[in-house]
Parts: C-alpha cells; sequence; structure tokens
C-alpha cells in the first residue's frame, strides 16, 4: 500500500505533516511582508504531480496559521482591554483635576517639567436625533447618472440593481459647521464652545 494511503497517527498541528519546501515558501513570504514576486507565486501554485501530498501539507500549513491568528487575536482582545482600563483612569484623574482647576480658579499651572493649561475649541454638536429629524420628511434614493444609462446597462446595472443597495445618509459636522457659521439656522446643530484640558 502507497505510504500515503496509511492511516495517519493523530498529529496535534505537527510541523511534521508540512512539507519543508512549503515552510520555506512562507518564511519567505513572511520576510517579503506578504509581497509575492513572480518565483513565489510560481511555487505557491499546486500541480497534479503529487497533488494530495501538497494539499494535505496545505491544509496543516493552513490550520497552523489559523492557529497563529486566533493567538493574535486574543492578544488584540487583552491589549484592547487593558488600553481601555488605562484609558478610563486617566480620564477619572482627568476629570477630577478639570473639577479642581475650575473649583479653584487656576486656568493654567506650571512647572519645570509640566504644563496644564486649556486650550479653547469649537465643535460642532449635533442632538442625538438630528438625522431623524431631518429624514422623517425626506427620501433618499439613488439613481443612473445623466448619459451613463447604455454603459450601466452593457454592465448590467439597472434600476432593480439599485433598489439592492442600501443608503446610509450621514451629517458632515464639518459643512454643518460651515453653514451655521454663514448664519443658517440648522435644526438640532449648534456651535459650542469648550476648555480643553491639555497635560505637556
Amino acid at each position: 500500500m502507497d505510504q500515503q494511503e496509511q492511516p495517519a497517527a493523530p498529529v496535534k498541528k505537527s510541523l511534521f505533516n508540512i512539507r519543508q519546501d512549503h515552510l520555506s515558501l512562507l518564511a519567505l513570504i513572511e520576510e517579503n511582508d506578504g509581497v509575492l514576486d513572480d518565483e513565489m507565486q510560481a511555487a505557491l501554485q499546486l500541480s497534479e504531480e503529487d497533488f494530495k501530498e501538497k494539499a494535505i501539507s496545505y491544509g496543516f500549513l493552513i490550520r497552523k496559521l489559523d492557529a497563529e491568528s486566533d493567538t493574535i487575536a486574543a492578544e488584540i482582545k487583552r491589549l484592547q482591554g487593558l488600553k481601555q482600563r488605562a484609558d478610563n483612569r486617566a480620564e477619572l484623574f482627568r476629570k477630577t483635576l478639570d473639577e479642581g482647576m475650575k473649583q479653584f480658579g487656576y486656568d493654567k499651572i506650571d512647572s519645570e517639567l509640566l504644563k496644564i493649561s486649556y486650550r479653547k475649541s469649537n465643535p460642532v454638536e449635533l442632538s442625538e436625533t438630528f438625522l431623524d429629524d431631518i429624514l422623517q420628511f425626506t427620501t433618499v434614493s439613488m439613481k443612473i447618472v445623466e448619459g451613463m444609462e447604455d454603459k450601466a446597462a452593457d454592465a448590467g446595472i439597472n434600476e432593480d440593481i439599485l433598489q439592492l443597495l442600501d443608503l446610509k445618509p450621514s451629517a458632515s459636522k464639518t459643512r454643518v459647521g460651515d453653514a451655521l457659521k454663514q448664519g443658517v439656522k440648522v435644526p438640532g446643530a449648534s456651535i459650542v464652545e469648550k476648555k480643553n484640558l491639555q497635560i505637556r
């Protein structure tokens, strides 16, 4: 019986199930930051010769990379949790310092190593129902650009295809702010003045 046909003993993600040339190819791809040159692209392709053996090798290689991806994802999640906790603690101290500065009448504190001050900003604020309050009186739709009907038809795009797409309107705070500065009354929008605590 051919060696490939013999039942294999269970192996836990063993590198012995991956051909050495495939491991070398993976190392080259990683060294090249995932960019394939013509030689690597050719080596990556599977041929009919020894296809079953190569397919099994690829399968174990994919399983190995999936496991690495899961490990990285878990580490990212752990680091994101640490970052969130650090952000929360920093915000707690920033809020406490801000309240103290205002309570005792300080606009600025200087030392040889640290400067605490306020930076003024004028952000645009939108009400929570800003979009809904406007969209309830409107309809939003798409149409094929005038003059491009024939090209759209050649590409298989028609009004029925457009109906399959969801449009999600969003507000541009930049344009809203420009309108407010020009005196346009925009319901649910306003420019507010804020003093942001900064530490340098």
